[in-house]
């Protein structure tokens, strides 16, 4: 892990406090946007200078934002975060500490897969961040850890500026657990060069990017060559976030259409083996083992310019873009196609910005995390990471260059057409046996029917044992 440490001189004095209990504050918090309304949360009326005591915390109806502790404001308290990234670590604690000076904030690089662990280590120990990036299917252990805190009157700007899909993440029974940061779907990757040459030759119809996996099915009788190992498309057939999409295009619904309800796993309805029966049918697109593939033999395969299509996430555009440079050929990203005439629905893979729930500094951990989510750092994390933050169309549009961006949109397209992951403890058990049931599918080991019904019947045992 890095650490990025900076120390700034108090830049001017701090307003005097004021007020029963003693004013945590003067200066205003919150992230880069300043949209009014705020939630339920907290009690009370605002007082003459428009502030409402918020359970020990001030809130300004003004400005609508907390107010920081004086303890950040004059920096003898240092705040600290944890983000995945280098360049996010320092843009991160240059912009934030010239937003609020005489604040100081140490910055360090941890994984967004890792945090939550490390949180349930450190949080109480006080060792941990007041504010710190989580990766979705961490939402559920977290809470379970209760290392995260609520976001406050910060909701409805939240509801207000995000995806709903990305929102649906952190809304747990009607309060806001975190900020979304970054959102991540699956998406149809295309070789636009190919696809041209594979038409002009007669090989195919058109080069426009397939309307059904039907169709694609159509063009892997005339490309693939096993022997060759030229596939129509590639994509990693055991992993069960990557193919849910299959599932849902035949009305599968995890956890019930609310996906917060544990006895409702739904692996062995008919509507879920439908999907198995679909998912084992696109063998005649790729029929390579489960356990071959991998970002190797899917991505970077892609990435030599001989496959037409790749179902992955914008993670891999990095690594995408590297291999078209390199080959020669151009690439676009579009939304799914249908799955035999059905609209298909994606996970959506959040990035969140949270607060500790053992913060001593809970305006300030907010006011942190919310600068995190906000515009600046959404206009970095596009401009220099190639990440997608997870604003709504109208907020995501003001970022320079993202709204001619064809790649981007590709995703946010099919991001309006994917469901938010489960938030309920119980997700974790998900994963392990929708992974095994699509594998065991793929590779013949057992019927959609046989590998539904022991999914089910393994969850079950999951949960008996966790009681």
């Amino acid at each position: 892990m890095k650490k990025f440490t900076a120390f700034l001189l108090i830049a001017a004095m701090v307003g005097t406090l004021a007020g029963c209990g003693g004013r945590t504050g003067t200066m205003s918090t919150g992230g880069s946007t300043e949209q009014g309304g705020a939630s339920s949360s907290g009690s009370g009326e605002a007082d003459a200078s428009g502030l409402i005591d918020d359970g020990g915390i001030f809130w300004n109806t003004q400005t609508q934002m907390y107010e920081l502790e004086e303890e950040v404001l004059n920096g003898t308290a240092t705040l600290k975060a944890w983000v995945d990234n280098d360049g996010f670590a320092e843009a991160l604690q240059t912009g934030f500490m010239e937003k609020y000076p005489g604040v100081n904030l140490e910055v360090m690089v941890v994984s967004t897969g890792d945090a939550a662990d490390k949180m349930a280590l450190e949080g109480e120990a006080g060792t941990g961040a007041d504010a710190f990036m989580l990766v979705h299917d961490n939402i559920s252990k977290a809470m379970n850890s209760s290392i995260i805190g609520m976001f406050g009157r910060y909701d409805e700007q939240i509801r207000e500026r995000y995806l709903e899909s990305a929102v649906g993440v952190v809304d747990i029974d009607g309060q806001i657990y975190g900020a979304p940061l970054l959102i991540e779907s699956a998406a149809l990757f295309y070789n636009k060069t190919l696809l041209n040459q594979l038409a002009a030759d007669g090989y195919i119809a058109s080069a426009d990017v397939p309307e059904d996996f039907e169709d694609i099915k159509e063009i892997a009788k005339v490309y693939n060559d096993e022997r060759n190992n030229k596939w129509t498309m590639r994509w990693e057939t055991g992993n069960a976030y990557m193919n849910h999409y299959v599932l849902t295009a035949f009305g599968y619904e995890l956890f019930g259409p609310d996906r917060n309800d544990p006895e409702k796993l739904n692996l062995s309805t008919p509507e879920a083996i439908k999907g198995l029966e679909y998912h084992l049918s696109l063998k005649e697109v790729f029929d390579v083992p489960s356990a071959d593939t991998n970002w190797d033999t899917t991505v970077v395969e892609f990435g030599k310019g001989e496959t037409p299509f790749l179902l992955v996430g914008p993670w891999a555009i990095e690594e995408v873009a590297k291999g078209a440079e390199e080959n020669g050929f151009e690439f676009g990203i579009a939304p799914l196609p249908k799955v035999d005439g059905n609209q298909a629905y994606t996970f959506s893979g959040v990035q969140l910005a949270c607060v500790s729930a053992y913060s001593k500094y809970p305006a300030a951990a907010r006011a942190l995390a919310m600068y995190m989510a906000g515009d600046e750092m959404a206009e970095f994390l596009y401009g220099s990471l190639n990440k997608i933050p997870s604003l709504k169309e109208e907020y995501a549009n003001k970022i320079p260059g993202l709204k001619d961006d064809e790649r981007v949109q590709g995703v946010m397209q099919q991001a309006a057409f994917s469901q938010p992951m489960p938030a309920i403890k119980e997700t974790e058990y998900y994963w392990t046996v929708a992974e095994t049931m699509m594998r065991s599918v793929w590779d013949g080991v057992m019927t959609p029917e046989a590998a539904a019904q022991k999914a089910q019947e393994d969850y079950n045992t999951l949960r008996s044992t966790a009681e």
